[in-house]
């Protein structure tokens, strides 16, 4: 149902991209899927609807039209069969009913990843993206700039680009079927080593403070993360960090790249602050003059604090 489409924005390009070949097969019902089924020729069984559930062998019983195998059906399919059972038994020559899906297994959108309450959601219809979001709360402040929805039919995975913070109606619009699965995945994360206050693993997004480890609480504040940026969200670097010889650690179609940053210019503005890729390790090694003079200067104090010792108790 989801032809290859592709929009161009003045402010950027929105892709959705699928197979104009692949054709959409709804879902059919399964046990415990719940009907609304309406015998509009037969007074007698009331005017409310009649409330079935399929039963554990796939079955619906229904008065007069008797025993329905509704299980892979759709609901144009359930009424179909149904007047076709009233006709075969000559009980109407033109029976009139109508069927309603109250509930269904199939008949849903999963939604997972970096949204804000993932869950399922009922969908009976193709339903735009938009409100599949909205229904989950939207996405966390960790989401990447695109998701995915996978289909239950034949179609591949289609994609589509999406910034929250700037929406198109192209990406907005784009339609999911029952059945399938939104996927919002993570922008990623980055590594911190070596000779700063608190090596670890870092969300892209960055987080208020240090520690913070879920997209509810604060995460996310960061659009694009730099080298400073990220330095900030570990802590800053030690006094005996080489601050002229940082490395960003980047695998690049397979190959590790290693980019070495002076600190120092880096905060006086005279170099421009590299942004980090997702798996980028920040390597920042102790300088060995430092890590002397360190050394020293706690030799130092340490010998001047003892010879006070040794002074207060020397009658």
């Amino acid at each position: 149902m989801l032809p290859a489409l592709v929009w161009t924005q003045e402010s950027g390009q929105v892709q959705a991209t699928g197979a104009a070949e692949a054709k959409f097969i709804e879902p059919g019902l399964a046990p415990g899927d719940q009907l609304e089924v309406r015998l509009f020729d037969f007074p007698d069984v009331g005017s409310s609807p009649l409330r079935i559930r399929v039963s554990a062998d796939g079955a619906i019983r229904l008065p007069y039209a008797g025993t329905i195998q509704a299980e892979g059906l759709t609901a144009d399919d359930v009424q179909r069969a149904i007047v076709q059972a009233l006709k075969s038994k000559q009980i109407v020559k033109e029976p009139n009913v109508s069927v309603d899906i109250i509930s269904a297994v199939n008949l849903i959108v999963r939604v997972i990843g970096e949204v804000r309450v993932p869950k399922s959601i009922p969908v009976f219809a193709p339903t735009p993206i938009s409100f599949i979001l909205s229904e989950v709360g939207g996405t966390t402040g960790l989401a990447a700039r695109h998701l995915t929805i996978l289909h239950h039919s034949q179609q591949p995975p289609t994609t589509v680009d999406y910034d929250p913070d700037s929406p198109t109606s192209a990406s907005m619009d784009v339609l999911v079927q029952p059945g399938d699965v939104v996927s919002v995945s993570s922008m990623g994360v980055f590594f911190v080593g070596g000779e700063v206050a608190h090596p670890g693993v870092y969300p892209l997004g960055g987080a208020v403070s240090v520690g913070m480890a879920n997209g509810q609480s604060g995460m996310g504040v960061v659009k694009q993360m730099t080298l400073l940026q990220a330095l900030s969200q570990c802590g800053g670097i030690t006094p005996i960090a080489a601050r002229s010889r940082m490395h960003i650690l980047r695998t690049v179609d397979g190959k590790r790249e290693d980019i070495v940053v002076d600190q120092v210019k880096l905060s006086k503005g005279e170099v421009a602050d590299p942004i980090l890729h997702p798996d980028d390790i920040i390597y920042i090694p102790p300088s060995y003059i430092r890590m002397q003079t360190n050394n020293l200067f706690s030799t130092a104090i340490a010998s001047l604090y003892a010879g006070i010792q040794i002074s207060h108790v020397t009658p």
